[in-house]
């Protein structure tokens, strides 16, 4: 989950809700809640930043019904800034203290886990090159490829998995968590590409890396934390660990942090939030299990900004700060667990999480000395708040720093197919715009499960406009692109991302790398598009009702109906009523998609499932009935050929469904 916006900018009301623990805090003392804290000395360039903040977060408080909000700025290596807003429980009206109150920070724990990984390489017991099944022996790691996975791609999610965790990935009943190398195994997803091929997010990755942690070093990922991240840094109200009872203690979250643990909210479709459960997520605790407070996450912005030796040497400190795979300088790029890219012409390092009910995010600007970190206690998708604080403090306080628009674009010898590297390399030829052209899906997807069917929503269609120019369209929204060089665009609008093109064996375009996405996009066939699916549901859709309608017509003519006829009706019913499921399963994930997702694949997933194997079953009694009504003298020719039509479109809807993994007997 991770998205950097741009500054909010549209002003509105002021906000009614309560604004509480407002404070600043002194640079090396931890904050105690019993004594007052006295303000740390702000730059003069930082002028008026509370204010201004206040005004931020009140106005999308106000505008979209937050519960709870905790910030913390840091600049300089002091903390400038620390503030709660709203209310960590709605019901027993406990106000968000930004110094005790927990909010959990989700996949930010990646950017922990990379340390812990570091660590381990420094002593000698993990190596970035090594293949990680060397480390391995409760399970294995397939060998799809000849390429091992190494702790160096899975740190930079380039370990080449599909996603495959929906219905997994958070569990609402403790008694139902696994260990992590249970989960590993059970819950292994394939082996898409090679290992370094592309960037496709992986919390699998992840929470295998945290599972070497344990592995290596003898201990849970949690006491790990604590004894080599957390306590070190003074991050007393930080764990991985969770509020899991009849638990031993070394797994289970203390009771005093457990007490302070803010409520988690869903928004229904009125706007209201509803308490949800803790979403528990140790089984996959290096890619997300991690709560901590405002304070907490303060003094870790800090050390990570400075040249500190306190969890790392100083080299490997450094070594954090550089990506792991130097072949796409103009997009997005990831560190050792971090994302790295430029706003404003500075470099920033950022990750941000976010589970059902939470979402956080954290930035920073190295050459600023500038740390920012958010967290809400609820996750509401027209609120901008969380992904673009950080970015509209910098829009306001600094000015555009200069950059050469091609820096980063030296040719490089390597120009292998599937390698980034190959649009590095010396141009020869320039391609047509229309090559360009076509639908891409993010290959941060399932391919084999059948959660592929959430890609349905997020295709990126490229076309040419009727001014020659190459223009993206993804989710309602178009970006004009323009060439800086062979396979390599940048979109014409301010402070615009880079895209990097790159082409398969025979030399046609099938991907592109972009600095606005957590992956890459691949470019699919229009049988294998979304338009395909959504055209062969309204064929099949239209062809069941002129089945039923003329099969009336026919029925009310001759009061009679062969058995042909009346298969075609009882498959005409049941597609469209396949068809009104999907339709609402949809509208269930618009209204309400916590229990849906956290259930997933809920019952009526299944029945639906389950009605998609009988049409492939009636369809193939039509096919082999194909012949039959076409030897009816009964039947006119106009039945004749609309049952030759309805058929077809009974076997492109099978298709499309096949396809998109939504046929099968691998999901009961």
């Amino acid at each position: 989950m991770l998205f950097i916006g741009i500054g909010l900018n549209q002003p509105v009301c002021a906000s009614a809700h309560p604004i509480c623990c407002g404070q600043t805090v002194p640079n090396n003392e931890k904050p105690n809640r019993q004594n007052p804290l006295t303000p740390a000395s702000k730059t003069q360039e930082l002028k008026g930043l509370q204010k201004y903040v206040d005004y931020l977060i009140n106005t999308e408080i106000a505008r979209h019904n937050l519960p709870g909000v905790a910030v913390s700025i840091v600049k300089d290596d002091k903390i400038i800034l620390l503030k709660g807003y709203g209310f960590a429980d709605l019901n027993n009206q406990i106000k968000v203290d930004p110094n005790d109150t927990l909010f959990r920070i989700a996949s930010i724990t990646k950017t922990m886990t990379a340390i812990a990984v570091m660590q381990l390489v420094e002593q000698g017991k993990l190596e970035i090159d090594a293949d990680i099944n060397d480390y391995l022996s409760a399970f294995k790691i397939p060998n799809t490829f000849n390429e091992p996975i190494t702790i160096g791609a899975l740190l930079s999610h380039r370990a080449g998995f599909e996603q495959a965790d929906a219905g997994n990935l958070f569990v609402q009943n403790p008694l139902e968590v696994l260990s992590t190398e249970q989960y590993l195994a059970t819950h292994m997803p394939q082996r898409i590409w090679p290992p370094g091929h592309l960037v496709s997010y992986s919390n699998y990755g992840f929470a295998l890396l945290g599972y070497l942690v344990e592995l290596q070093s003898g201990m849970n990922l949690a006491t790990y934390m604590d004894h080599a991240i957390f306590s070190p840094l003074g991050m007393s109200y930080t764990t991985l660990r969770e509020p899991i009872k009849n638990n031993t203690a070394s797994t289970s979250m203390p009771s005093v942090l457990e007490n302070h643990l803010a409520t988690g909210y869903f928004r229904n479709t009125k706007g209201q939030n509803i308490a949800k459960p803790f979403e528990f997520t140790g089984h996959i605790a290096g890619a997300g299990a991690a709560s901590s407070t405002a304070h907490n996450m303060a003094l870790y912005m800090r050390t990570l900004l400075k040249n500190s030796s306190l969890l790392v040497n100083l080299d490997t400190h450094e070594q954090m700060k550089q990506r792991l795979y130097s072949d796409r300088p103009l997009a997005t790029g990831i560190t050792h667990g971090m994302f790295n890219d430029t706003f404003k012409g500075y470099q920033q390092h950022h990750h941000a999480g976010g589970t059902y009910t939470f979402s956080s995010n954290m930035v920073m600007f190295p050459e600023l000395q500038l740390g920012v970190f958010i967290s809400t206690n609820a996750v509401e998708p027209q609120s901008h708040l969380v992904t673009s604080l950080a970015t509209a403090i910098v829009n306001k306080y600094y000015r555009h720093q200069p950059a050469k628009p091609t820096a980063g674009l030296k040719a490089e010898k390597q120009a292998q197919p599937h390698s980034y590297s190959q649009f590095l390399s010396g141009q020869i030829t320039q391609r047509h715009l229309a090559d360009y052209t076509g639908t891409y899906l993010t290959t941060r997807r399932s391919y084999t499960q059948l959660e592929k069917l959430s890609a349905l929503n997020g295709p990126a269609t490229i076309s040419i406009n009727q001014q020659g120019e190459l223009v993206m369209t993804n989710s309602g929204h178009q970006l004009r692109l323009k060439r800086l060089k062979e396979n390599i665009f940048q979109g014409k609008s301010k402070a615009a991302p880079a895209f990097y093109f790159y082409h398969d064996d025979s030399g046609n375009i099938d991907r592109f790398s972009a600095s606005m996405y957590s992956g890459d996009y691949e470019r699919v066939s229009f049988l294998q598009s979304p338009l395909c699916f959504y055209l062969a549901l309204a064929l099949a859709s239209l062809l069941s009702m002129s089945t039923l309608l003329l099969s009336a017509i026919r029925h009310f003519k001759s009061n009679t109906l062969s058995r042909a006829e009346l298969l075609a009706c009882y498959s005409a019913g049941m597609i469209l009523a396949a068809v009104l499921g999907f339709v609402f399963m949809n509208v269930t994930l618009a209204v309400d998609d916590y229990d849906f997702l956290i259930n997933f694949p809920t019952i009526e997933v299944k029945l639906l499932l389950s009605l998609l194997i009988v049409i492939v079953l009636t369809t193939l009694a039509k096919v082999f009935c194909l012949a039959l009504v076409s030897r009816l003298r009964c039947l006119p020719l106009l039945y004749k050929v609309h049952f030759w039509l309805f058929t077809l479109s009974c076997l492109s809807f099978i298709y499309v469904f096949w396809i998109w993994n939504a046929i099968g007997f691998n999901y009961f």
